[in-house]
């Protein structure tokens, strides 16, 4: 049996990038309330006489200031050099990424069915990318479908997006608040990052997409939208009509 993944390598470098992203946020909010601290001390303290008399005070704020900012600074960075995946945005079929998407799903012995409905439409993105973050989509909905139930994924084109919507099959459904299911590493299935959500929010935002989750009667749907790529521009002026 082959074991090989042909999604996992990206898959992997999504994880540690969407780990890399929350931890980045962390530092920089915690950064941030350092220098509001500092400057809040700096202009109490500038009431006392004292303050004036010593330049060494001011000088030490300046190098409170410099220190976050320089540290700011490394962390981006190294977040940027820890980069695992190069993408490369192109024009491609949103089709053939959901279809490579479902055929790379590991959904185990759940005994779940995945169900596609998939029109053609073209997207610009990096084409494995794409594929992970469905294929995220498909696999967290293979593990809310109970027994032998069944997983829809629909592919269509709607205006000027691409829409690829996953719904599951559970019992009942997701909760009201649908940010809630978004926030990182929540999940309750031991031995998940709970970060799938997360990796295919990012991924459709970076192609200029967003991503929902709509309740269910039973369960829920997640739909990720992206631009449809322009059509190439035929002909053009001076150009001679076609024979």
């Amino acid at each position: 049996m082959n074991s090989w993944d042909p999604l996992g390598a990206a898959e992997q470098a999504a994880v540690a990038d969407e780990i890399l992203s929350v931890l980045r946020h962390d530092l920089r909010n915690r950064f941030a309330i350092v220098r509001n601290a500092s400057f809040y001390i700096k202009r109490k303290v500038a009431r006392d006489a004292a303050y004036t008399a010593d330049p060494r005070i001011e000088e030490f704020f300046g190098i409170i200031d410099e220190e976050v900012i320089a540290a700011s600074a490394r962390l981006e960075e190294s977040v940027d050099a820890a980069r695992l995946f190069t993408r490369r945005s192109v024009c491609v079929s949103a089709a053939g990424c959901v279809r490579r998407a479902a055929a790379c799903a590991r959904i185990g012995a759940s005994g779940a069915r995945i169900v596609l409905s998939v029109q053609d439409g073209d997207v610009e993105a990096d084409p494995i990318e794409l594929a992970v973050a469905v294929r995220c989509l498909i696999e967290s909905a293979v593990e809310s479908t109970p027994g032998d139930g069944v997983v829809t994924v629909r592919g269509t084109s709607i205006g000027a997006r691409y829409c690829i919507e996953v719904t599951d099959a559970a019992a009942v459904p997701c909760e009201a608040d649908s940010e809630a299911s978004l926030r990182p590493f929540t999940t309750t299935r031991p031995g998940h990052s709970g970060l799938g959500l997360n990796i295919a929010r990012r991924v459709a935002r970076r192609y200029g997409g967003s991503l929902a989750v709509e309740p269910r009667a039973h369960g829920s749907s997640v739909v990720i939208a992206l631009p449809l790529a322009a059509a190439p521009v035929l002909g053009g002026a001076g150009s001679e009509p076609a024979p």
